[in-house]
C-alpha cells in the first residue's frame, strides 16, 4: 500500500543539544497516535524563499514522509506506505 496523504498533522518532536538535531517522535493522524521509531532520512527543498524539511519516519510497521514549514512550523504528513 502506498497513500498520498498531503494533510496537516500533530507532530511531537525532541530536540537534541548535543548534535543540534530536531526529529519527530509521535505522530497524530486520523485520530490514532503513531511512536517513531527511527528517521530513515532527512533533507530539505526550497520553494521559493521557503525552506521544508523533509523526514522518511518509520514506526516499524508503517513509513512516513513528513513535511515542516520552516516559515509556518506547520508539520504536513505527505505520504504513507507499509512497504508493499
Amino acid at each position: 500500500m502506498f497513500e498520498i496523504i498531503n494533510e496537516k498533522v500533530s507532530v511531537l518532536s525532541k530536540y537534541n543539544r548535543e548534535t543540534g538535531s530536531v526529529f519527530p517522535a509521535k505522530i497524530k493522524w486520523q485520530g490514532r497516535v503513531y511512536n517513531i521509531k527511527s528517521v530513515s532520512y532527512y533533507h530539505r527543498i526550497r520553494e521559493g524563499r521557503t525552506i521544508f524539511h523533509i523526514f522518511h519516519v518509520t514506526d516499524s510497521v508503517l513509513d512516513f514522509k513528513l513535511k515542516l514549514d520552516s516559515e509556518t512550523l506547520h508539520w504536513f504528513l505527505m505520504e504513507v506506505t507499509d512497504g508493499n
